[in-house]
């Protein structure tokens, strides 16, 4: 999935949220932002890894803020199902 079908897709943003929808099974799609600090994903990774969700990484922060409507950049953003 490109990042602009995120324009109209239910969408959560923030380690946090998306860590949350993965473990809750809501999630069905994962962008993490490729200037992540890799110290804070590992909540996350292993989130993805459990629910079989491969994160795409080729976006970077701003980016994924962008496409999701936020006047700031997003470190990840979940596709909801």
């Amino acid at each position: 999935m490109s990042l602009e079908k995120l324009r109209t897709a239910r969408t959560v943003a923030g380690i946090h949220q998306v860590c949350k929808a993965v473990r809750s099974d809501t999630a069905e799609m994962v962008f993490i932002a490729s200037d992540v600090d890799e110290r804070v994903l590992g909540a996350l990774l292993a989130a993805c890894g459990g629910a079989g969700i491969t994160p795409n990484r080729s976006a970077t922060k701003a980016e994924l803020g962008a496409a999701v409507h936020l006047d700031v950049g997003a470190a990840a953003v979940a596709k909801l199902r």
